[in-house]
């Protein structure tokens, strides 16, 4: 056999032998394949969740195998290469099941469909209550919050003509995807607040003669005194009579808004600190809003009810309150509430939510009534 005859056959062997091997590899490269897009990453369910940030096809499939999503990145990376969707995946917080399969995650990916964070802030809430939530749900830091919605500037570029943004932070539900600033998450809260604003608010704030900002701080205080929303108006009227003749608002509220994280009943003590929000010891509003008040609060404060005389109101006990126009009528309602106190020994005293009315005073503008704080007139207008 000649030379040239040995060497063909040995290069047919080879190309034979290349090709056997190359199909082996095929099938089982195409078989492995198959079992990657019918298999789950684990035999069991187990949640994984986490930030997908804007990187390559490449990067978010290794970053799904290290999380332990999917079993193979490279499988992964072809399996958005047949379905062109290389280019089409999004980043955002996601929440996988490792029972998924490749094929269920690569779609959950290119639709976006991320995790959605609802936050609620109860009517009422103050800045430090919005930083706390927040700072809960793992959206913002709470310092980061409370240092940015105390920026005036900020606040400007909101068009909120205020020193900071406690009371124009809406208390309403919120719907929040990650990653989100700061800043994002303010703006949301800022813009629903002008939302439900009422659309007449400008010709009413020239008729009542107050800015914007003095009804909202007005309404943060009606917010914390309020129990039920048909109250609200008649309760901004007692507030609107009393700097008609500038008399102290005496709210209870305002005595505690700048003691930080305050919670508990309000005491005499607290009602004659010294501070520009105690409403004891200041005539006229304090100089910022003590709470973000809702959409009814808002209302009443601009439309206080017409033609009320009231100067006092006390607890009636059962979230309502009684009105009185003379300090004599307010003490008969303040004796008959501590009637009504004695029937119910094991009622509670209003709290944050219900009407923060729960110190003792006499003649203050209204809430639970108890002795009157030393050194502070509330009989006399």
């Amino acid at each position: 056999m000649s030379l040239l005859k040995k060497v063909c056959m040995a290069v047919s062997g080879f190309f034979l032998i290349l090709s056997c091997v190359t199909t082996v590899a095929a099938v089982l490269g195409s078989f492995h394949f198959w079992l990657f897009l019918r298999l789950p990453a684990k035999p069991f369910a187990e949640k994984k969740q986490f930030l997908i940030p804007k990187t390559s096809a490449y990067g978010v499939a290794s970053l799904l195998e290290s999380q332990g999503v999917i079993r193979d990145a490279r499988a992964f990376y072809l399996l958005g290469w047949l379905h062109d969707s290389l280019h089409r995946m999004q980043a955002g917080e996601y929440a996988f099941s490792t029972l998924y399969t490749p094929e269920q995650v690569l779609d959950q990916i290119i639709n976006g469909r991320v995790v959605i964070h609802t936050v609620t802030l109860p009517e009422g809430s103050t800045l430090w209550d919005v930083a706390r939530i927040l700072n809960e749900k793992q959206l913002a830091p709470e310092s980061e919050i409370i240092e940015l919605a105390g920026s005036a500037q900020f606040a400007r570029s909101l068009r909120v003509e205020a020193n900071g943004l406690e009371g124009y932070l809406f208390p309403d539900t919120y719907q929040f995807t990650k990653p989100v600033s700061s800043a994002s998450i303010a703006e949301k809260m800022v813009r629903r607040f002008w939302q439900r604003l009422p659309n007449n608010w400008p010709d009413r704030v020239k008729e009542l003669g107050l800015s914007l900002h003095k009804i909202i701080i007005l309404a943060s205080i009606i917010e914390k005194e309020a129990a039920v929303d048909f109250e609200r108006p008649r309760i901004a009227a007692v507030f609107y009579n009393r700097l008609k003749i500038n008399m102290p608002l005496q709210s209870d509220p305002t005595a505690v808004y700048d003691i930080p994280r305050f919670s508990g009943p309000v005491t005499a003590a607290h009602l004659t600190r010294q501070s520009p929000y105690n409403t004891y010891r200041i005539k006229g509003l304090p100089p910022g809003p003590i709470c973000s008040p809702g959409a009814e609060s808002i209302k009443a404060a601009l439309n206080p009810e017409k033609g009320a005389p009231y100067l006092y109101f006390v607890s009636n006990n059962d979230g309502t309150h009684h009105f009185s126009v003379t300090p004599e009528e307010h003490r008969n309602a303040v004796s008959h509430y501590y009637e009504l106190k004695k029937k119910t020994p094991g009622d509670k005293s209003p709290t944050i939510g219900d009407s923060l009315e729960t110190s003792p005073r006499d003649g203050r503008a209204g809430a639970e009534p108890h002795r009157q704080a030393e050194g502070v007139n509330t009989d006399n207008p």
